[in-house]
């Protein structure tokens, strides 16, 4: 849903400064002048403000300029991991008259509704991951082409572990980062509001949220997007970007053009996070870390040098039996097409375009736990299930031909089969 919006306010007459004192400098001078709570932290969000004087081309005279630019999310829930709805109209409108009156400058709701001129808007959407971890699906991105040719592409680390990749030009961003990393940052403000439990999630990193935000900065980018065949209307109000189905849209549109050309290529990128998790669930039993690490280090190592070069490494490392070492920790790990599903998972999520409000974020965040991958995650190829009952790929085929064992198509030709599938195949054969 819109996230950070840019509202200008030029006519006078629809405003009123009754504290002037609250900008800097004299605001009867030419120049752009600042409101004293832009530079201060306060216990409550407060957006940015200025009022910008210049001489207006027609007709030639002085002119006062309101720009206000506001996180809605801050302003209504006090955090912008919460997503607002289309029934939030009226409310965001009433806060933010409210705010802006205890900031010296009066604005009723309806001229917000109707008056504000809007400059500039960014659209959002958090996606639980569960138990995937983000860095997994940046590092996949950051593998993707530029949308057009004007645009350029950027991987950013922070120091305190966040990630972010941007695809930006001078009209647009589009944006996705770690939005667990952002929020361990954000609880400490004092503005920022936060369920206790929800807090200690945060804090002990238990919830992965992938952040996705289409960022427009001028006018051309998103005329096309309100005002398909006519391009040439220059003003847009509050109402006519405060649409969760044109946020879908949009998201959406933007989330394909990057992910399908990724699809399309072998993954060559592996995030030992992502890894170490793939490596556990293929185990099928808990494990020690000191396994888990360790079957970590014998796929990288077999993947990076090849299976005969490793066991010569671990000879010279003093194992008395490599080969045995190897298989007892390559083994067991269920080849799953993580890849795939992932990107499944976050185009349903961006399809249902479910909202995150606080009565219902106990709720999606034990969907997206477990319940979606235990659709998926146990599905194995054709080639698997050959090798695990020691048959031919035909036969496994002529099975699926009669209908003997259940198949799930993927795309044009491959196919993809359920551990428990195998089971109930297994019993008919037996019987």
């Amino acid at each position: 849903m819109i996230d950070v919006v840019t509202l200008y306010f030029w006519d006078p007459k629809t405003y009123q400064i009754y504290a002037p004192a609250l900008f800097d400098g004299n605001i009867n001078q030419l120049g752009t002048h600042q409101h004293v709570y832009n530079y201060k932290s306060h216990s409550i969000y407060y957006p940015h403000v200025e009022l910008r004087q210049y001489i207006a081309t027609y007709p030639k005279q002085l002119t006062t300029l309101l720009v206000v630019k506001v996180s809605l999310p801050k302003l209504i829930y006090g955090n912008n991991l919460m997503e607002l709805r289309n029934i939030d109209f009226q409310a965001c409108c009433w806060k933010l008259s409210d705010i802006l009156f205890q900031m010296g400058v009066r604005v009723t709701p309806g001229q917000v509704s109707r008056y504000a001129d809007v400059r500039g808007f960014e659209y959002g959407k958090n996606i639980l991951l569960g138990r995937i971890p983000v860095p997994f699906v940046l590092s996949e991105l950051s593998r993707a082409q530029p949308l057009q040719h004007y645009m350029d592409i950027q991987h950013v680390v922070y120091q305190n572990g966040g990630e972010k990749v941007v695809f930006y030009s001078k009209g647009y961003e589009l944006v996705f980062y770690d939005k667990t990393k952002e929020l361990q940052k954000e609880i400490k403000q004092p503005h920022c509001i936060l369920p206790q439990q929800l807090k200690t999630d945060i804090e002990t990193q238990k919830i992965n949220i992938l952040r996705i935000e289409i960022r427009f900065h001028k006018r051309k980018s998103w005329q096309k997007l309100l005002y398909p065949y006519n391009n040439l209307i220059r003003f847009a109000t509050f109402r006519d970007v405060f649409q969760k189905a044109l946020a879908r849209r949009v998201l959406l549109d933007y989330w394909h053009k990057v992910s399908d050309p990724i699809r399309s290529v072998p993954m060559d990128i592996y995030a030992p996070a992502f890894e170490l998790w793939r490596i556990s669930r293929g185990a099928g039993k808990k494990l020690k870390p000191q396994a888990l690490l360790a079957k970590l280090g014998t796929n990288y190592l077999v993947r990076g040098s090849g299976y005969q070069e490793s066991v010569r490494s671990l000879k010279r490392l003093g194992f008395s039996n490599p080969s045995d070492f190897i298989k007892r920790n390559t083994g067991r790990v269920a080849q799953v097409t993580w890849r795939l599903d992932v990107w499944r998972f976050i185009d349903h999520s961006l399809g249902i375009f479910t909202s995150l409000i606080p009565s219902k974020w106990g709720k999606l965040k034990k969907r997206t736990s477990a319940a979606w991958f235990k659709r998926y995650e146990s599905m194995l190829t054709v080639q698997e299930v050959a090798n695990q009952l020691h048959v031919s790929r035909e036969q496994m085929h002529q099975a699926i031909k009669k209908n003997k064992l259940p198949a799930y198509k993927i795309g044009k030709r491959s196919l993809r089969i359920k551990r428990t599938d195998i089971t109930m195949y297994l019993d008919g054969c037996l019987k």
